[in-house]
Parts: C-alpha cells; structure tokens; sequence
C-alpha cells in the first residue's frame, strides 16, 4: 500500500526525532525525570496549599492536574510552530518541495507523541498519588482541545510571522503570553485575584489564554455537557476566539513569509 508522499514525509520526520531522542540516552532520561519531578511538584505544592476550587467544585491538586494536561497534549503543538519556523531555518525550507504544514507536522510529530505517551502515567500518578479527582466528558473535552488548539496555535501563527519580518519578538504575544502567566488562570482560579485587585478578573476574560484553562477544566471536571445551555455559551465565547485568531495566525505568516521574499530577508536574523 503506497501512502501520500506528504504523510511518508510526516513519518520521516517523526521517525529522525524518535531516533535523535533515544541516542541522547542521558538528555532523554533526564527529560523524565524532569517530567516526574514536574508531577511531584505540582502535587506537593497543591498538596501544601489545598483548598476547594468552588468555580469547578474540585480541590485544588484536581484544578492543577487538569492545568498539567493542558500543557502536554495542546502546548507541543504551539511549540512545534514557534521552534521550527524560524527565519534562519525557513529559506532552507522553502527551497525543497516540502510544504510549511507538513514541515510543522513532521517535526512536531515526535514530540507530541511523547507528551500523549507521558501523559498517561502522571494522570495516574495525579489521581492515584494524590487523589486527584476528574469528572470528564469526553465529547465535550475533545471539543475543548479542539478550541483550545485553534487558539495557541493561531497566537503562535501571529508571533511567528510577525518575528519573521521584524526579527524580533512580536510586542502583542508576548505581552498576551506574558499576562497569561498572572491572569489566565493557569495555577488559580481567575476568581481569585479579586482578593487582590477588585475588578482584574474581568480583564482576565479578555485573554484568549483564559478561555483555554476554563474550557478545559470545565469538561474535565464538572462532567459538563455541551448540550447544557451555560456550558454551550462558554463553549460559544472560546470558539469565537479561535474563530478569529486561527485565521488571523494564518494570514499574519503567509504574510510574513511574502514580505520577507519581497525584502529579500527571509533568512535574515
């Protein structure tokens, strides 16, 4: 059975990084240590400062597990865009056959593999350690990946095209990608930050990340369903985020890419 060439191509990528990880036995090793020791720390810490997370009706290592898988199936593939399409690799590319989709593809492959094979034993370790207590839907959760894929991967389609005309790192992402560290509610809930700043959480709706951590935590913690009304309206508000920034990302690096042919600075840095 011949398969296309561009899938033949994605598994050729695959396959070199799968090759390149397991020569490297001591930096693969030490990446699942890292890996153990990311678990450990996350579950001591919520272990530490545990508390009820009313927003999702879960505690807080629960709040936190479901922030873990958020960050080892969705974020290889945003890291798969920023790394590999860079202007001192993107002329080199251009000059083969290989279109940019499958180029991002074939190297993100390996990667992502790995993260959906890790994330198997630190769900484990998460619930059966440290109790962690999950309440998935699985439609709504692989609707909430969906989104949440279309939006990262649409914010790094926009900070890559924009580094490859300027050189530089894109003010607008990384300020977002900078927020979103205090804001988006990666490692306690928005409601939180009213104890702090009366009126911040409102601002924190207004980052896409946000809607990210929520959309997620939602199906895999209260067991909602996107034929409830409420859970459809916050489903609603996270797809028109993707709606409008996937579309945006792609533009922004086609047009990046045609504006740095025309300077002649494509693989300028």
């Amino acid at each position: 059975m011949d398969f296309p060439v561009w899938l033949r191509q994605i598994a050729a990528f695959t396959k070199r990084d799968f090759y390149r990880w397991t020569t490297y036995k001591t930096a693969a090793t030490t990446q699942l240590i890292t890996i153990l020791i990311g678990i450990m720390s996350w579950g001591i810490n919520a272990t530490y400062r545990n508390r009820p997370v009313p927003e999702y009706n879960c505690d807080y290592i629960s709040f936190l597990i479901v922030g873990l898988c958020i960050g080892n199936i969705i974020m290889p593939l945003v890291q798969g865009v920023e790394r590999r399409l860079n202007p001192w690799t993107l002329e080199t590319i251009l000059m083969t056959n290989i279109k940019i989709h499958v180029f991002v593809l074939g190297n993100v492959s390996w990667r992502y593999i790995f993260s959906l094979i890790t994330f198997i034993p630190q769900i484990l370790i998460g619930i059966y350690y440290f109790n962690a207590k999950l309440n998935v839907n699985i439609i709504s959760t692989i609707i909430a990946f969906a989104i949440s894929a279309a939006i990262l991967i649409g914010l790094a389609m926009i900070s890559t095209g924009m580094r490859i005309v300027t050189k530089s790192e894109d003010p607008i992402t990384w300020t977002i990608n900078t927020l979103q560290q205090l804001l988006a509610g990666i490692s306690f809930p928005v409601e939180f930050l009213e104890n702090f700043i009366p009126g911040i959480s409102i601002l924190s709706w207004l980052l896409p990340q946000t809607w990210v951590y929520h959309l997620c935590r939602l199906a895999m913690l209260t067991n909602a369903s996107i034929l409830n009304i409420e859970t459809a309206v916050n489903f609603l508000y996270g797809l028109i985020f993707a709606a409008i920034i996937f579309p945006t990302g792609y533009y922004t690096i086609k047009w990046g890419i045609n504006r740095a042919k025309k300077d002649g600075t494509l693989g300028w840095y």
